[in-house]
């Protein structure tokens, strides 16, 4: 099998044997994507994507389907300035991230536009992949796969949890 990627007149490849099983082909279209100059997480969040997308598995999306089913589950966090984020189970795979102080909030994108990262003042910075039971023990088994910006209110973010 062999596998090429051309960008900016340069070839990145990789020649092996044939019979690969869809593992193996995917992990080598991971690596070429990376020797390219896509970012890791990227590359394996648009993976994700994608096999979601296409599966007959249909996980139900609390952040694209507005599904809202709230818990009495709520967490505060301070901020390394003392400030309160605040998360609240909404669902079984919902949770939302709230805080006050929005002046100075960074927010990366993946390649398709969405929100890969949002890290307000201070803390703590949630991106797709982390496991939030390292922000607070109760959430301890949540991991990021999605993250929405409410529409409506500054501050207030939707993160899907597997």
């Amino acid at each position: 099998m062999k596998i090429t990627i051309e960008q900016y007149e340069e070839k990145f490849t990789y020649e092996g044997g044939d019979g690969l099983s869809v593992s193996e082909l995917i992990e080598h279209l991971y690596g070429l994507c990376i020797v390219v100059g896509y970012h890791p997480e990227s590359v394996g969040g648009a993976m994700y994507d994608k096999g979601q997308e296409v599966s007959q598995v249909e996980e139900k999306d609390v952040v694209s389907s507005g599904v809202y089913e709230p818990e009495k589950d709520e967490f505060v966090v301070k901020s390394r300035y003392g400030e309160e984020r605040k998360f609240t189970i909404l669902g079984m795979n919902c949770v939302e991230y709230s805080f006050k102080d929005v002046e100075h909030v960074g927010c990366s994108r993946n390649d398709d536009g969405s929100l890969h990262s949002v890290d307000p003042g201070g803390g703590p910075y949630i991106a797709i992949g982390t496991m939030l039971g390292n922000v607070n023990k109760k959430l301890e088994g949540k991991t990021v796969t999605k993250i929405k910006a409410d529409e409506h209110t500054a501050g207030t973010y939707y993160l899907t949890v597997k």
